[in-house]
């Protein structure tokens, strides 16, 4: 082969007129490309998982907010209602009615701090939608 059929061929890798690549320009080529689209999958990854753990983070600290209002709603609210309604009903009643209304809210927090962390996304998903696009691409590519 000389110079002459060397750029023949280089000129013809590139040209989408469906002309035959050499094998030596086609495997440069997806190795080339393999080795950037391992890079981009990698990076991909680290940056779902990345986000995922941030937004559990999110509901996890709401759920610990949730416990500390809790003790403070517990240790504040529960004595001053409970003392107020001491005066027209039994004080074991008067408790007893804050303890549950208090329980109730501390209830609603753990709830919405629970749906916060399983809506959130799963690692991998973007990954595996883009890791399904590039076989569809690289398919398409070794057909040529």
């Amino acid at each position: 082969m000389n110079d002459g059929d060397q750029n023949e061929g280089a000129a013809r890798a590139g040209d989408p007129s469906g002309a035959r690549r050499p094998f030596g320009v086609v495997v440069a080529s997806a190795v080339d490309g393999f080795r950037t689209l391992v890079r981009q999958q990698v990076e991909l990854a680290k940056l779902e998982v990345t986000e995922a753990a941030s937004i559990r983070a999110q509901g996890a600290g709401m759920m610990t907010a949730a416990g500390v209002v809790a003790l403070y709603a517990v240790a504040f609210v529960a004595a001053a209602l409970a003392a107020g309604l001491a005066v027209v009903m039994p004080t074991w009643a008067a408790i007893l009615i804050v303890a549950v209304v208090l329980g109730v809210v501390a209830g609603l927090l753990v709830l919405i701090g629970r749906r916060r962390v399983r809506t959130a996304p799963t690692a991998g998903e973007r990954t595996r939608e883009t890791l399904k696009e590039d076989a569809r691409w690289a398919k398409q590519q070794i057909a040529r």
